[in-house]
């Protein structure tokens, strides 16, 4: 090989390498042309490296029978410059190496052996395209127009091949431009990706480099001039890949991607592949009589190490702690908030009760498939089911509220088997549409079904008798303000721990449920899960468990769901006393405002109202409405007369 002393001095100078100004010129002599194919170019040589920017994925197979090894560097300098437009680039090729892949044993052992290799751009690199072979013929390096496409090769379009026969000087430019765009600015595609036969997000190249590489960084500013297919592959992204900007975020056009970065984007994109007719990653299925729990096709490990399950508890700890910040009845809001994780870590289960129940002829209404969090902006319940979500199946996605509807459910029920379903911010209109009829049809006729979880805002402050005993229904009024440093401080705080959180626990949540549910008997679904819960908990805790972390019942949840309208009775109480009158044994509550009124009325507990209720009236009976409202509004201040008014000569 000739010194690089005695190389033709370019144009511009030698060094191509990232921010050299001015036009990299390769100075070259006609010798002569020739028509040729493809066959023709490769034979004689058992090697090839190839950079492309546009390719036929079926070229692969064919030159792999011609070649004994083989490293292909895809471009995607179309689609660089959009986060989601890149991971779905990514997955297309995948998805088409894979097809091209199934079937052809010959090239599978290759790519498994390692004579194929596969990299994959991460930056807008020189629109290069390179193919540089090597054999018993020698050494040749052809460049020019021609991608590595069937197109390109098929001699049918107008295309320019500049080759190179054994010229040292020639290889050994091109062949260090080659190495440092691949060093530089490529991330490889894995075997796993292509043999396994199907698409998962952790295929994706950027996704899946190894837990000691450092990450890698990927350039995310918009390209010049796109082309046709950049605006197709930008203006349309998938579902799944939209607001991938904001869990990769970029600074500078660049998107640095470390592994906790990475866990994060493929739990995000698993949480929003489904379609309302395809269910790739959210269904359960759970089989007693093994000991088996499957999540999308796999068998979970009901045997957690237990410092995995250590750390999910301190996890969930410290988020609980988090609600200390909050302005209100904090305490009240953390209780109600573990009450309900015990419900929705029991969900898989509950349609295993309900119909044992409905087998035995028994109650079915202590079940609920249901589970309704609302109240105020800022209370932390749309974080809350995304974190429970997470601990339990690294996942964290709602669905569409559209797909919220009567014909609709069904239908995903099916698909979810015992996978909650999770609606956030659902408005007021499509709950009275759908949802009431929905949460009153108490007998499914399905073998197993999932639980549903409703987020609301407080607008829907309103529930019937026949919701509110059937489904579980808390209610806060604590939130945080968000204009305060703990807000940002917490918001912070919750994304770390999603990130970090593990299912660890949720696992051998599974495990001790599993064994206990071997026992068929009835069964209060709270206590049930809450002592499993508090258990682990108690194991696995350093110190003192919080007041939050208890075992709960049925019968506490419903003396306290009723919370709502008893703090708006005592509002009432307090800011209207002109409002309130005693009538012998009854109490009336009056209101200009009938609409409210009948609002309140919806919220009543039956058992309080007496008859003569109409118009802007509510009749109580006494001694009742003073057992609903306890003893501690004696101790509010401008309360204690109006009470003792109201409710004296109880008999």
């Amino acid at each position: 090989m000739s010194d690089k002393r005695d190389r033709p001095p370019s144009l511009l100078g030698d060094s191509c390498s990232e921010g050299t100004s001015g036009l990299e010129v390769v100075q070259a002599r006609f010798a002569g042309r020739r028509r040729s194919s493809f066959e023709d170019l490769v034979s004689g040589y058992s090697s090839m490296r190839v950079l492309t920017y546009s390719n036929s994925v079926s070229m692969i197979g064919r030159a792999a029978e011609l070649l004994d090894r083989m490293e292909i560097v895809f471009g995607c300098e179309d689609v660089i410059g959009s986060t989601a437009a890149y991971f779905q680039f990514q997955e297309q090729l995948i998805k088409e190496l894979v097809d091209e892949v199934r079937g052809k044993d010959a090239l599978e052992q290759k790519i498994s052996s390692g004579d194929v290799r596969l990299y994959v751009a991460t930056e807008t690199v020189n629109h290069e395209k390179l193919f540089l072979l090597e054999g018993e013929r020698g050494r040749r390096v052809i460049t020019g127009s021609a991608n590595f496409s069937e197109r390109a090769f098929s001699g049918r379009q107008n295309e320019s091949y500049i080759c190179f026969e054994d010229d040292p000087e020639a290889w050994e430019y091109f062949d260090e431009k080659y190495e440092r765009i691949k060093a530089a600015s490529t991330t490889s595609i894995s075997k796993r990706a292509v043999l396994a036969g199907g698409f998962s997000p952790e295929h994706l190249p950027a996704l899946s480099f190894e837990e000691d590489s450092g990450g890698i960084t990927v350039a995310v500013g918009k390209p010049p001039a796109p082309s046709v297919v950049h605006k197709v592959i930008v203006t349309r992204p998938s579902r799944k890949y939209e607001g991938m900007s904001q869990v990769i975020p970029s600074r500078n056009g660049r998107a640095n991607i470390d592994l906790q970065r990475a866990s994060r984007a493929i739990r995000y994109i698993k949480s929003n592949s489904r379609t309302e007719g395809a269910n790739p990653e959210e269904y359960l299925s759970v089989y007693p009589e093994s000991g088996e729990v499957v999540v999308s096709g796999v068998v979970l490990d009901l045997e957690p190490e237990k410092p995995d399950v250590a750390r999910d508890v301190r996890l969930l700890l410290e988020y609980f702690r988090g609600y200390e910040n909050f302005r209100g009845d904090a305490k009240k809001l953390a209780r109600d908030y573990f009450t309900f994780m015990a419900w929705l870590y029991a969900g898989p289960f509950v349609c295993d009760l309900r119909n044992a129940a409905l087998s035995r002829e028994e109650h079915v209404l202590d079940y609920p498939t249901f589970g309704i969090l609302y109240g105020k902006s800022n209370c932390g319940k749309s974080e809350l089911v995304r974190t429970l979500l997470v601990s339990m199946f690294q996942r964290e996605g709602f669905l569409k509220n559209e797909w919220f509807t009567r014909t609709r459910m069904e239908g995903l029920m099916v698909q979810n088997k015992r996978y909650p379903l999770a609606f956030d911010d659902l408005d007021r209109t499509r709950f009275n549409t759908h949802a009431v009829a929905l949460i009153k049809d108490d007998y499914l006729t399905l073998d197993e079904y999932p639980v549903t979880v409703l987020s609301m805002n407080a607008e829907q402050d309103t529930f019937g008798t026949e919701v509110r005993k059937r489904a579980l229904i808390f209610y806060t009024n604590a939130s945080l303000p968000d204009h305060v440093g703990e807000s940002r401080k917490l918001a912070s705080d919750v994304r770390r721990t999603r990130r970090e959180l593990g299912n660890a626990l949720y696992r051998e949540y599974l495990r001790r449920a599993l064994v206990a549910l071997r026992e068929e008997r009835s069964r209060d679904i709270l206590a049930f899960s809450s002592e499993i819960l508090h258990g682990i908990f108690a194991e696995h805790c350093e110190g003192e468990l919080p007041a939050w972390c208890r075992i709960t019942s049925m019968a506490d949840y419903e003396r306290s769901k009723h919370d709502k309208v008893r703090d708006e009775l005592l509002q009432l109480m307090r800011h209207a006393p002109d409002a309130w009158k005693r009538d012998a044994s009854k109490v009336v509550l009056r209101l200009a405002d009938i609409h409210d009124l009948r609002k309140l009325k919806k919220d009543v507990p039956d058992y309080l109202l007496a008859s003569g209720s109409r118009g802007n009236a509510l009749v109580f009976e006494a001694r009742d409405l003073e057992e609903f409202l306890g003893r501690l509004p004696l101790e509010r201040p401008g309360l204690s007369g109006l009470l003792a008014r109201l409710f004296k000569g109880r008999g």
